[in-house]
């Protein structure tokens, strides 16, 4: 990342007290070969070999543009903890780069002390069961673009794999999923069966 187009100006405070301010702050940041990028009104498309996806920065005070190969964040008269907001918002985006060309993995595996935990995918829904021995049958629905599989019990056993091209939904997912599984009402020091993510990585080796 290049930081460009930073002009500082003295506010007319009083010589002990003087603040600088910025009038433009910008950053760029390059586009991966095979990525395609399209801004409309702060919405970014990003188009890449595992499929297309599209966020929305328009509660942002941000200039976004495509210049060649690159990316442009700008912000005018920014603060601070304002300006901040521009490293923020192109790693969002460079999050959307690596869901278009490798996608996301997240591993997650039971941990039990007496009760198996048992999890099932059923279509779009992810189901736990017997967990801690309540009947109740407890549910997590898959997103649209998060897929869900089991893997075989010789190669890891009690694992549970989230595939995705979106880092948010992925995570929140797993997220989800673990919220579900919260010991209540016990000493957690001693029980400490649920669902935890054990490995987050990417669908294909990044060279």
């Amino acid at each position: 990342l290049k930081l460009q187009f930073l002009y500082l100006i003295a506010s007319r405070a009083a010589p002990s007290t003087t603040m600088v301010k910025a009038i433009k702050t910008g950053e760029t940041m390059s586009i991966p070969e095979g990525v395609t990028v399209t801004i409309k009104n702060k919405e970014v498309k990003v188009e890449g070999k595992r499929g297309t996806l599209t966020r929305a920065f328009k509660e942002v005070p941000i200039d976004l543009k495509v210049v060649g190969d690159e990316i442009t964040a700008e912000m005018w008269w920014g603060k601070k903890l304002t300006t901040s907001t521009i490293k923020s918002v192109l790693s969002h985006i460079r999050n959307m780069f690596t869901g278009v060309t490798v996608g996301y993995k997240y591993k997650m595996r039971f941990a039990y002390a007496h009760f198996p935990v048992g999890v099932t995918v059923d279509g779009n829904e992810i189901q736990v069961r017997n967990f801690l021995g309540e009947k109740r049958v407890r549910r997590v629905t898959l997103p649209e673009g998060v897929k869900a599989s089991r893997t075989e019990a010789s190669v890891m056993k009690d694992e549970l794999v989230l595939e995705g091209n979106s880092i948010t939904e992925v995570s929140i997912t797993a997220s989800q999923l673990h919220g579900v599984c919260l010991v209540k009402k016990k000493d957690i020091r001693k029980f400490l069966d649920g669902i935890y993510v054990s490995e987050k990585t990417t669908i294909k080796e990044v060279l």
